[in-house]
């Protein structure tokens, strides 16, 4: 059982991690192990791959959260919108994470061995990111011994918040090496770097940035001592307006020798192919956030979702509810509907691919100041990200039509009905990080409770839509024992350690 667990782990890393890379590297007819790449060729693919997941990927939370939904031309798909996943549900995320990160683990090992420091910073730094993406779906998941495949091929699960612990821990170790780079000494890192091009001050903000992220989603631990973990938050400060951490690696309407598309993720996924014909007749806006939008004034629903293909009766933007049963088969179809496209998030096959925005960073900073773990301004924290949004997403005269949604009732800090300052940041965040990040959208329901998500429609839903995922099949198969022992939790009721 071992040795096929073993293998296993293997054929993620050497198939998914290497035949599947958009750069072409590791295609080599001869098999390259690990023993043959270094730090420089490991990241450009290492980072890819990361910002293609985190910024185009968990299409599903996007539906479940009310953002986005199933178009006119597809039937229900009854474990997703019912909530009754199996352990099959979970199967993609779980093999790429360990995937990526083992990627991020052989470099941190490479550059610790030669001394280069700035690689291994970034190693430590990538893989509290996709450890967060891990226990944020899992909870407990192998960590310790996650990448010691030859002493501990069935690794026992760690808690969620000892990988949280850990992963302050790892990004006080990130910047420690960051300040003790010698120039000169971390081969190619200008051009290996696709994110940052070898800049210590981006890398120190992305780091202050994410220990940000990991202190909000323990917003409902009180044993957590929050804001003495955001006093070492260095002079850097966070990512701020135009600061988005993004990747490319030279996207292309191109394929690669593999016939793999070279072209931006979330534009491949979601817009067009190379011939430039729509790929993504399923996805659709969702009826919850597309009101949500234009109840109130909000023209950003022109931004994230696409017009219909073929209007009808003049509904420009059209969307479903999620799980909806349709008893006629002549009710709009997909292209009577709006895509998830938006030209504010699909602007070119060749655009950079964002894997942590500016408008989550301003987010982030707005909810932290208004719980008092910063310093500062509650109400210009909260406004500045609502304008980030707008720049971001390219609404013409961003700034004030920002200014005139943040004078609406829905949106003004002051107004009668805003009382409640958190839900006023989370709905904000939730409507300001549409097609940016499923998965945040998905924590902050979790540990918050806001927006009042509708359920699903499916005739079998469940309770509540999910606290989590379970365990993937393959761990069932071939780490049984250690698996066994989380005793199968129920997504209905065992939520993430932090979710209170």
């Amino acid at each position: 059982m071992k040795k096929i667990y073993y293998l296993v782990l293997l054929s993620f890393i050497f198939l998914g991690g290497c035949t599947k890379s958009y750069l072409d590297i590791n295609q080599n007819p001869n098999s390259p192990t690990t023993e043959s790449v270094t730090p420089d060729l490991l990241l450009p693919t290492a980072l890819t791959r990361t910002a293609a997941q985190v910024g185009s990927g968990y299409a599903v939370l996007a539906r479940w959260t009310g953002r986005w939904t199933r178009g006119g031309d597809y039937g229900p798909t009854s474990e997703e919108e019912s909530y009754n996943i199996t352990t099959t549900f979970g199967n993609g995320t779980w093999a790429f994470w360990y995937d990526n990160l083992y990627d991020y683990d052989v470099m941190e090992k490479k550059a610790n061995a030669s001394g280069q420091k700035f690689y291994e910073a970034i190693a430590k730094t990538m893989k509290t990111v996709g450890f967060q993406n891990l226990v944020d779906i899992f909870n407990n998941v192998p960590y310790s011994k996650a990448f010691d495949l030859v002493g501990n091929i069935t690794p026992a699960y760690d808690k969620g918040a000892d990988i949280y612990a850990d992963l302050f821990l790892q990004l006080d170790k990130a910047l420690v090496l960051l300040d003790g780079v010698v120039p000169g000494k971390d081969v190619n890192i200008a051009k290996a770097d696709i994110m940052f091009k070898g800049n210590i001050t981006k890398w120190k903000k992305f780091i202050n940035t994410q220990r940000l992220k990991l202190v909000v989603h323990l917003s409902q631990v009180s044993s957590f001592n929050h804001a003495a973990e955001l006093s070492k938050i260095t002079a850097e400060g966070f990512l701020q307006s135009g600061e988005t951490a993004a990747v490319n690696p030279g996207y292309a309407k191109a394929k690669n020798t593999a016939g793999i598309s070279q072209q931006n993720p979330f534009w491949d996924t979601y817009k067009a192919d190379i011939a430039g014909v729509a790929n993504d007749k399923y996805n659709r806006a969702n009826n919850f956030v597309l009101k949500l939008y234009r109840d109130n004034l909000d023209i950003r629903y022109q931004y994230v979702f696409d017009p219909a293909a073929k209007p009808l009766s003049g509904n420009t933007y059209f969307g479903y509810d999620y799980g909806f049963v349709d008893p006629n088969p002549n009710n709009p179809k997909s292209e009577n509907s709006s895509g998830v496209g938006g030209p504010g998030l699909a602007r070119s096959f060749s655009q950079d691919q964002w894997l942590f925005t500016s408008v989550e960073s301003k987010f982030l900073q707005a909810e932290a100041i208004q719980r008092t773990w910063l310093s500062g301004n509650a109400k210009t924290a909260y406004e500045d990200a609502v304008r980030e949004s707008f720049i971001y997403l390219g609404v013409t005269n961003a700034v004030a039509t920002a200014n005139t949604y943040l004078a609406t009732p829905f949106a003004d800090w002051n107004a009668a009905g805003n009382s409640d300052k958190i839900k006023l940041i989370i709905v904000q965040k939730y409507l300001g990080l549409v097609g940016l990040n499923n998965l945040e959208g998905w924590t902050d329901y979790r540990r918050t409770g806001f927006p009042a998500i509708p359920k699903s429609l499916s005739p079998s839903v469940g309770p509540n839509i999910p606290l989590r995922y379970r365990y993937p099949k393959t761990e069932y198969d071939y780490n049984p024992n250690n698996v066994a022992a989380q005793n199968d939790p129920n997504p209905f009721t065992s939520g993430i350690f932090w979710d209170l």
